[in-house]
């Protein structure tokens, strides 16, 4: 049966969307897209697995939809660790669709309240940062290369996953962030000779292309602006470096350093948020997302201080502990959320009834 849309989420405001369970937000989403040619519609999970339920949800009521994902870092706030290069990949896959143009036809994203809280590199990096290679065309095999570490594709012996390259005489492998299958250059000399795609596992020509578009690997670029941006802003946050410092020597050596991402700030000129990426999107917001949002922002202010005792403690015994960025720098806060939202569209979701206010329409899609 075909979901009658009434007329909710067209101009910016807030709408309090009652009878939304689960089943029928997706056909609520839908129809949505359906409206919202070309613009889009942003949808808050309250968390992954909520997301993965609903993407299943719309695969299954509308296979024909472009729904793109957005997961937030796998990784706890101010870790040591890096995201998970599936994550990684995944993200930077989507960020990459988003800063193109989009075509005019029915799509939505689908993101997380963690992700969304998140701050990014603007639409802008992503356009900036392509590199194309196509077959006949000419390139240096060693200007390839050093995109791939400036980017953070890794260097291995054998291509198996995403953000994987490997280098064998005139063959370069590379695995792209969103792509099912490694591609495999051939040079002959400066020339790219033939582009393949081939099996990782079985190493087998799968078949072959004329020409291959890259995106970066992480959020993170190592050009030298980069890198001079966040020297200067590491010393202006924590003062002079010592060196025992090894965050900072990697950065500076131009080296990725293992949990460099959670000072993405330091990197650029200014950040951005998932909202820069839909300027006309209509937003809807799962059940209980404020509840999340307020839980996580918890959770980030508690290793914020985690990581300050630490930090103190290990000044005070001489050692080069981890100097963690403030997390209005990393994350948006409550206020600056709700401040974005106000230039668009909002449906917040309710399974059952709904209260309205003020500024806030109810209507019962039940």
């Amino acid at each position: 049966m075909t979901f009658q849309l009434p007329d909710i989420l067209t101009r910016p405001g807030r709408w309090a969307l009652a009878g939304t369970p689960e089943g029928q937000d997706a056909r609520l989403l839908i129809a949505l897209a359906a409206r919202q040619k070309g613009k889009g519609v942003l949808h808050v999970c309250r968390d992954d697995a909520r997301m993965a339920t609903l993407e299943a949800a719309l695969r299954f009521f509308a296979p024909e939809l472009p729904v793109l994902s957005l997961p937030a870092w796998d990784c706890q706030p101010y870790d040591r660790v890096s995201p998970n290069a599936d994550i990684a990949a995944k993200r930077m896959d989507t960020l990459n669709q988003l800063s193109g143009a989009r075509p005019d036809a029915p799509w939505l994203l689908l993101t997380t309240v963690n992700a969304a809280l998140q701050r990014l590199p603007g639409p802008d990096y992503l356009r900036s940062t392509g590199f194309s290679a196509a077959k006949g065309g000419g390139i240096k095999p060693e200007v390839l290369v050093e995109y791939l570490s400036r980017n953070g594709y890794s260097r291995v012996s054998t291509v198996m996953e995403p953000g994987e390259f490997a280098v064998r005489g005139g063959l370069v492998d590379l695995f792209p962030p969103g792509a099912d299958a490694p591609y495999r250059l051939d040079f002959f000399g400066d020339e790219v000779e033939n582009i393949r795609r081939f099996d990782p596992a079985s190493q087998r020509t799968i078949d072959t292309v004329e020409a291959l578009s890259l995106t970066p690997m992480s959020e993170v670029p190592l050009d030298p602006d980069a890198i001079n941006r966040f020297r200067s802003g590491y010393r202006e946050l924590f003062g002079a470096v010592t060196k025992e410092d090894p965050l900072y020597e990697a950065v500076s050596a131009g080296r990725r350093q293992i949990g460099m991402e959670h000072w993405l700030p330091l990197f650029f000129e200014k950040m951005a948020t998932v909202l820069d990426y839909m300027p006309q999107a209509a937003v809807t917001l799962d059940p209980l997302a404020a509840d999340a949002a307020d839980e996580r922002l918890k959770a980030i202010a508690d290793h914020y201080d985690a990581r300050l005792a630490a930090m103190k403690r290990g000044l005070e015994e001489g050692g080069a502990p981890y100097k963690p960025l403030p997390p209005e720098r990393l994350y948006l806060t409550v206020g600056e959320w709700q401040q974005r939202l106000e230039r668009f569209p909002v449906g917040q979701l309710h399974p059952f009834e709904a209260v309205g206010g003020p500024d806030i329409t109810v209507v019962d899609l039940g």
